[in-house]
């Protein structure tokens, strides 16, 4: 990856972790069984990871290409707006919870929720004219973003049950099957992303001779962002369901290092190649 798409990797990686733990959290908090203090400290995580996403937003000098990786920036602007909206409705939701206002904290959130799937929605746009379609960013966006959402949120929740082991496993299995879901997911939108031929090649400064399967950033997705979190994933899921939550928590430690590994992959693969991956 050349270093002049680094700074929009970032930008992606935070925009995903932001804006997976806001949904991931609500739907914890609306199913139940987590704690106010686990939704307090993900909210408010999620608002201070979603600020340090719009401060870099705002910081880039936006152009028409990334090292030969054509943008529309267009989407950018707006893009911006939302990431600035789900921020402050993150922040203002970990504030109800702390204020014991937690009806109108859900409400605020559910807003928030809607308003990142348009945000990535306009990431997707951005990031869309080199690749064979629209759909095959976005899709693979938000199947990235809840991945980040579900590994960080289900690893962060393991802590409580260190402290409090009387806490309910309920909620410890639905976030694993949520990643587990979302990994498999991840896969086959993989398949598809890389089968289907790019709409315009990109031009780095430094590119792979050979294309996507000469790329070996390819195959260290596949390996350590897909296939390796998805066993760590089953693992957890497994060890939650005999309720060796110490286990099952030191399993998520490095399913999320694997997680974000492959986005950082994903990414990197696409501004090369123009491969949604």
């Amino acid at each position: 990856m050349n270093a002049e798409a680094l700074p929009y990797t970032l930008l992606i990686i935070l925009i995903e972790l932001a804006i997976g733990s806001l949904w991931v959290t609500l739907a914890a908090d609306l199913r139940g069984g987590v704690t106010r203090g686990f939704v307090l400290t993900m909210s408010g995580l999620a608002a201070i990871v979603a600020g340090l996403a719009y401060w870099l937003a705002v910081s880039l000098n936006v152009g028409p290409d990334v090292d030969g990786y054509l943008i529309d920036t267009g989407w950018f602007p707006p893009m911006q707006n939302l990431l600035l909206v789900v921020t402050g409705t993150a922040a203002f939701y970990a504030f109800m919870v702390f204020m014991g206002w937690d009806p109108i904290g859900r409400i605020v959130a559910i807003g928030g929720s809607v308003v990142g799937v348009i945000c990535v929605a306009f990431l997707a746009g951005m990031l869309s004219p080199p690749v064979w379609g629209y759909a095959g960013v976005l899709l693979a966006l938000l199947a990235g973003t809840l991945a980040m959402g579900a590994v960080s949120t289900s690893m962060t929740w393991g802590h409580w049950y260190l402290t409090e082991g009387t806490l309910p496993a309920r909620p410890m299995r639905e976030l694993a099957w949520i990643l587990i879901v979302t990994i498999a997911v991840q896969v086959l939108l993989l398949v598809i992303n890389a089968a289907v031929p790019e709409r315009i090649t990109p031009t780095p400064a430094n590119p792979v001779e050979g294309g996507l399967l000469a790329n070996p950033l390819f195959w260290f997705r596949i390996g350590v962002g897909l296939a390796f979190a998805l066993v760590l994933a089953v693992l957890a899921l497994r060890t939650a369901q005999i309720r060796s939550m110490q286990s099952a928590t030191g399993l998520l430690y490095i399913c999320m290092g694997a997680v974000f590994t492959g986005e950082v992959l994903a990414r990197g693969v696409q501004f090369l190649t123009a491969h949604p991956i």
